[in-house]
């Protein structure tokens, strides 16, 4: 994927890769962190004995933690540099992690809010950076990179932490997942340099050459923060609820099911990177036509779901559900992208992190509205017309 960038021996296409390679790890470790508290979710419950809740909680207070954090990690962005943010972000919550791996709940549930206020600086961050650092005509590719990094925390997450839980127990899984979030704080320092003095200066340079209005004042960036907080309901609805309502509608056991979600997933991976791709060849450099694009395929896999046969076969199942990653969670690298440059240099990283803030209020809120959709009408299906719904408004 990087040598697709431009084959340039000049300061600045090294500059980029790098950018790109230190972005994608920080963002890659810190979801192993978000993504995996999940996973562990049944080994929490069963070792304190706690209520399916409770549990909830738990897995809920680094989510909080990211909202509460998610614009003043921007501000920090863009008043101390990328750089300093990602390497100080990484091991602040790799430190909280491990400080919180052995305590119990009470703490437990404070130190993950910490945390994930401090992970919150891994996407203002790690945009700005690769955005500041790549040649303009390959900005969404490199975005797109960068983004995969949350579904590769989130496959690595899954194929680690619950098999160390389920040997070692769960507060070692979590110490390990802390202890990569510090590597991949180090990886930051070792591609980029120790040298982050040099990052206020350019900071400084930036918001002198790139000053925008105030994010709650751009009007361009209230709607696409407004948009992202639609279409990421999509995404949740689908992490949430494709796997029990095909389960439910159909023939196939839930492992079956559960393989599209994984599909979907790898389809996400895919769209990150096609749409950059496809909105760096378009001639005016354009977003906006891309983002519609995935918003109107995005509602026909919607209405696939909610009036498809309830016994589809199994590949057709599958060729929905790529395209429902490729939409549905393949959107947030280009979007990215075009926050960031309606920001401009010297705003991306207060207005990304003010954009993320809501974007985390509509991941966590989206879950329990869909489910209570469904309870409702007294089935799954209505989770998808409504979301058909939901993206008709977005477009």
């Amino acid at each position: 994927m990087l040598n697709d960038l431009p084959e340039n021996a000049n300061r600045a296409s090294i500059d980029a890769r790098r950018a790109i390679l230190a972005a994608l790890a920080a963002q890659t470790a810190t979801a192993v962190v978000e993504q995996g508290i999940p996973t562990l979710t049944a080994f929490i419950k069963d070792a304190l004995s706690l209520s399916a809740a409770t549990a909830g909680l738990v897995v809920a207070a680094f989510a909080f933690g990211k909202i509460a954090g998610s614009y003043p990690a921007g501000r920090a962005v863009d008043a101390l540099g990328e750089r300093t943010v990602l390497v100080v972000g990484g091991l602040a919550t790799s430190a909280l992690v491990l400080l919180a791996a052995p305590l119990p709940l009470a703490g437990l549930v404070c130190l993950m809010i910490a945390a994930g206020s401090f992970a919150a600086s891994t996407t203002p961050a790690g945009s700005k950076l690769v955005f500041g650092s790549s040649l303009a005509g390959r900005r969404g590719l490199a975005m797109g990179i960068r983004q995969t990094g949350v579904p590769l925390g989130g496959l690595l997450a899954a194929g680690l932490l619950p098999w160390i839980a389920s040997s070692a127990g769960w507060r070692v899984s979590l110490a390990v997942a802390a202890a990569l979030a510090g590597v991949g704080a180090l990886v930051v320092l070792a591609i980029t340099g120790t040298n982050l003095r040099a990052d206020r200066a350019e900071t400084r340079l930036t918001r002198v050459e790139g000053e925008r209005p105030r994010p709650w004042s751009d009007r361009d960036v209230i709607l696409l923060t407004v948009w992202g907080c639609l279409i990421v309901s999509g995404q949740y609805a689908l992490i949430s609820f494709l796997a029990l309502d095909i389960h439910e509608s159909g023939t196939l056991s839930l492992p079956e099911t559960s393989l599209l979600v994984v599909v979907a997933q790898v389809g996400g991976i895919l769209g990150r990177l096609a749409w950059g791709v496809l909105s760096d060849h378009d001639p005016q450099q354009r977003r906006q036509p891309y983002l519609l694009g995935m918003n109107l395929i995005a509602i026909v896999v919607a209405l696939a779901f909610a009036f498809g046969p309830a016994r589809q076969s199994f590949p057709a199942l599958m060729v929905v559900s790529v395209f429902a990653g490729l939409t549905l969670i393949g959107w947030q690298g280009l979007w990215v992208t075009a926050v960031s440059e309606r920001a401009g240099p010297g705003r991306a990283g207060a207005t990304l992190g003010f954009a993320l803030s809501f974007i985390g209020a509509a991941s966590a809120a989206s879950p329990p509205l869909y489910g209570l959709v469904a309870d409702l009408t007294g089935g799954l299906r209505s989770i998808w017309l409504a979301l058909a719904l939901v993206l008709a408004l977005a477009l």
